[in-house]
């Protein structure tokens, strides 16, 4: 399974099973939303809770979205690379995006 989709997978799980209260981080009507515009709520939730601060790679190691695979063997069983796997999440989801999870040169503003 390629890791783009197994990140959309997880985040499809967090907006299904999780309401939020912040105005920037409010799903609900997230049914309607396109892959991107899930991708981009992602790393709006990651520049909420630790942006500007620490790096995806950080916040997916703390299990951010439940759905994504974290044991070694759960991640090696869908062709990650253990060393290196939430390193990947983190790029992948900046290659997706098109943004930086480098904090320093973090400038965008938040999706409204």
């Amino acid at each position: 399974m390629q890791i783009k989709s197994i990140l959309l997978n997880a985040i499809n799980e967090d907006l299904a099973n999780n309401e939020y209260d912040n105005p920037i981080l409010d799903n609900s009507t997230y049914t309607t939303w396109s892959d991107m515009d899930k991708f981009q709520w992602c790393f709006d939730r990651y520049m909420i809770e630790v942006g500007g601060y620490e790096t995806l790679e950080y916040w997916f190691s703390g299990l951010a979205l439940s759905g994504i695979p974290f044991t070694y063997y759960d991640i090696e069983n869908v062709g990650g690379n253990s060393e290196t796997w939430f390193a990947d999440l983190g790029k992948c989801l900046c290659n997706i995006t098109g943004y930086s999870d480098n904090p320093k040169a973090y400038n965008r503003k938040v999706r409204v």
